[in-house]
């Protein structure tokens, strides 16, 4: 079977993974090159970032001869789905529409039904304003009053959107280029930072990271301005079209079942003892782009810390009374969150953490940083205290082929960076093997 999906959602890419492992011929179309980097190798179906109209379409579908189209583009890309559906009609070839849901509607937010009546609505009102409707509703919007002035942007971090916003008249201080969807903290420091009265964005549904924005800006108290969608639509909800080629993915329903599986399992395993003071973790390389991670203290140590994470991208949340100058630059330029005041246990509730990091000052705070992240079965990296840590943080030697990381069994950090030198000069004496 040959499919053809014309993507542009996350539920695109994992569509063509799942058909591609069920023997099926996946060609993946994207609009950017942007979109098509986002998938990492390998990958048992193709992807090509090309923009096609009507005509261009008909063409390509006709000379691969494929059996059926899905449409898995956005919701808002009506001329897309327009030229999508004409094309497969040129050619007698079976039209799918992946429809992704809209949201319940909601009493907080005032949808709109044009981007103008959005305009006319902000026209009436003062106070700052953020955009989370990408670039190409952005010219409806320079008829806002002081629009330049009100106006903070958030866009995809490509440069033809970045010079298109810039073109159209938007500060260059006042745009933020973040991948989306992000977490409701992310929404709600965006908001907090540009001092937002009104938030306008689209119904992208819950995996686009509506819910989160609407969640946020209720919080921070910002009205929500909603462009509605184009049109109502048919077609098939993610499930309904995995039913439609009579594939079913492993997924397990039941949690409470679930739970009682492993507990049985657990059951008959042996627990296993480990030697007192013994720390032998398993080293294991994990992707931390657009992970939480919560650091709580302002030192060296913490910068440290935080550069090399930042480089690896994740979300980084940081605590402290007081912090460096180079975090402070940080701060400045929004690569990372800065909240100045002490720990508190709640933080780690409000933040929700993939892992960790203890760097204060104070014996008594990092300590009590590692218990309550334990309690909450959160990685936890204590930087005075190995034997509080549940993980380490390595050493980092890399070159364009290899990644290493290394950590002492026996806590020697001055044997380490001995290491970590020699390691690095090995690699860089062989970068291309």
């Amino acid at each position: 079977m040959n499919v053809l999906i014309f993507g542009g959602t996350a539920e695109s890419g994992k569509l063509a993974t799942v058909l591609a492992n069920h023997n099926v011929n996946v060609t993946l179309i994207v609009a950017t090159d942007y979109a098509k980097n986002l998938f990492t190798e390998p990958l048992h179906f193709t992807v090509i970032a090309q923009r096609l109209d009507e005509t261009e379409m008909t063409r390509y579908i006709k000379t691969h001869s494929f059996d059926y189209v899905i449409d898995a583009t956005h919701p808002y890309a009506d001329l897309a789905t327009q030229n999508i559906s004409s094309a497969c009609r040129n050619v007698n070839v079976q039209y799918l529409r992946l429809l992704r849901s809209e949201s319940v509607k909601n009493p907080y937010v005032t949808y709109v039904s044009r981007p103008d009546d959005a305009v006319d609505l902000l026209n009436c009102e003062t106070g700052n304003i953020l955009f989370t409707i990408g670039s190409k509703e952005l010219e409806h919007f320079i008829k806002v009053k002081n629009f330049a002035s009100r106006s903070f942007v958030r866009i995809l971090p490509m440069t033809d959107s970045l010079n298109k916003t810039i073109d159209l008249g938007f500060r260059n201080s006042n745009i933020i280029c973040i991948q989306g969807a992000v977490s409701e903290e992310m929404n709600t420091a965006m908001i907090n930072m540009t001092q937002a009265q009104f938030l306008v964005t689209k119904d992208s549904g819950t995996i686009g990271g509506f819910d989160t924005k609407i969640t946020a800006a209720k919080q921070c108290g910002c009205r929500v301005i909603v462009l509605m969608r184009p049109k109502q639509e048919t077609g098939f909800s993610y499930a309904e079209l995995l039913d439609y080629f009579h594939i079913k993915e492993n997924i397990v329903s039941d949690k409470n079942q679930n739970s009682q599986s492993v507990a049985n399992i657990n059951s008959l395993l042996k627990p296993v003892e480990r030697e007192q003071n013994r720390h032998d973790f398993f080293p294991l390389f994990i992707d931390l782009c657009n992970k939480n991670i919560l650091v709580v203290g302002g030192g060296n140590i913490a910068q440290r810390r935080i550069e090399i994470l930042y480089s690896f991208g994740a979300i980084i949340k940081m605590i402290s009374p007081s912090i460096t100058k180079e975090l402070q630059k940080m701060v400045q330029q929004q690569s990372i969150l800065f909240v100045n005041k002490k720990y508190e246990k709640s933080d780690i509730d409000h933040f929700h953490p993939l892992l960790i990091i203890a760097a204060t000052d104070n014996r008594e705070v990092n300590r009590r940083i590692s218990q309550d992240a334990k309690e909450k079965g959160i990685f936890v990296i204590v930087s005075d205290c190995k034997n509080e840590c549940n993980c380490y943080f390595p050493a980092i030697m890399e070159n364009e082929a290899f990644l290493a990381g290394l950590v002492s069994k026996k806590g020697d950090h001055h044997a380490v960076r001995i290491k970590a030198e020699q390691i690095r000069e090995l690699l860089n004496n062989n970068s291309n093997h």
